[in-house]
């Protein structure tokens, strides 16, 4: 019931926000649309993808959860899918992912750190990157006079400083492990006894770079693709808080909140409500075809499954 709440819900915004900009503007903008961008579009959120299950892959290995990288693409791609059809924004799909390697043998807290610090991990460069954008458009005097009240030096410095974040996190928590409580310094301990916490730093921020950096270029080319014309450094600014509410875990895949926060976020920037929702509805439909890829893989869980029951054997041993 709570279930088909979400679902209500959720189609019902994408229908306000619709109906609010106007429905004959935003099917015009669809009309219009460029085929050529919305092919390099959907091309970027693929390869968005592919590095995306790269950097759990790398992530988990340095957990200790070993596992090929065809098999946690397969994972990430139905985490998709679960995303695309079930309420709870990305919560479905990472639950999946995890119970995927506990499903190779992995104990699951192990899993579940993975999932945890993948996620994490994405969200910390898409604000450093939103943050950097920002101050990029600041300093070229890009956005419009009086709608951030601060210089570019301090947002510049605020993305430095979640650049620097799990480095400082890092520290604090192996400092107060003792005073915490069982469960939380148990959890941590999965992180702190791995080897080469610096080398992993470095490797997740490259990572994420390339995989929030092919994000931006999909919403971009989606942008292109319905005529909105706007600087790299104003759609990098205005990414965060798009994907972040996109991933909240209220609607369906997205689906409203993104097209909320598209027209609030970048029609200060001079964007017109109607190609700020169709950009962000086909950036929506990005994600959608994904899922559906996802979904032809479901039709091979069963022999999946006997992989990975055969796998967690060989592990055990």
């Amino acid at each position: 019931m709570r279930s088909l709440f979400r679902i209500s819900c959720s189609l019902a915004l994408v229908a306000l926000v619709i109906a609010l900009v106007g429905p004959q503007r935003v099917l015009a903008a669809f009309a219009t649309a460029d085929p050529r961008w919305l092919g390099a579009g959907l091309g970027a959120a693929i390869l968005a993808t592919l590095l995306s299950a790269g950097r759990w892959h790398a992530l988990a290995a340095w957990l200790g959860a070993d596992a090929p990288y065809g098999a946690m693409l397969t994972a990430y791609w139905r985490g998709i899918t679960t995303n695309t059809v079930l309420p709870g924004g990305h919560l479905g799909g990472d639950a999946m992912r995890a119970l995927h390697l506990q499903r190779r043998g992995h104990p699951l807290g192990v899993a579940a750190a993975s999932v945890v610090l993948d996620r994490f991990s994405g969200l910390w460069m898409l604000m450093a990157i939103s943050l950097a954008g920002t101050a990029l458009a600041q300093a070229l005097h890009i956005l419009p006079a009086g709608l951030l009240r601060w210089p570019a030096a301090l947002t510049a410095l605020l993305a430095a400083a979640v650049l620097a974040a799990p480095l400082l996190l890092w520290q604090i928590s192996t400092r107060l492990a003792r005073w915490l409580p069982a469960k939380l310094a148990s959890a941590l301990a999965i992180v702190h006894q791995r080897p080469q916490p610096l080398r992993l730093y470095f490797g997740q921020m490259l990572w994420s770079a390339a995989v929030q950096g092919l994000s931006i270029l999909a919403f971009v080319s989606g942008a292109r693709a319905v005529g909105l014309d706007l600087s790299l450094a104003e759609f990098a600014a205005a990414a965060g808080p798009i994907f972040i509410l996109a991933a909240l875990p209220v609607s369906i895949g997205g689906w409203g909140t993104r097209e909320a926060a598209a027209a609030v976020t970048l029609a200060p920037l001079g964007a017109p409500h109607e190609l700020a929702v169709a950009a962000a509805v086909i950036y929506g439909l990005f994600a959608a075809l994904q899922g559906l890829a996802g979904a032809f893989t479901f039709l091979h869980a069963k022999s999946d499954a006997a992989a990975d029951s055969n796998s967690g054997e060989n592990h055990a041993r």
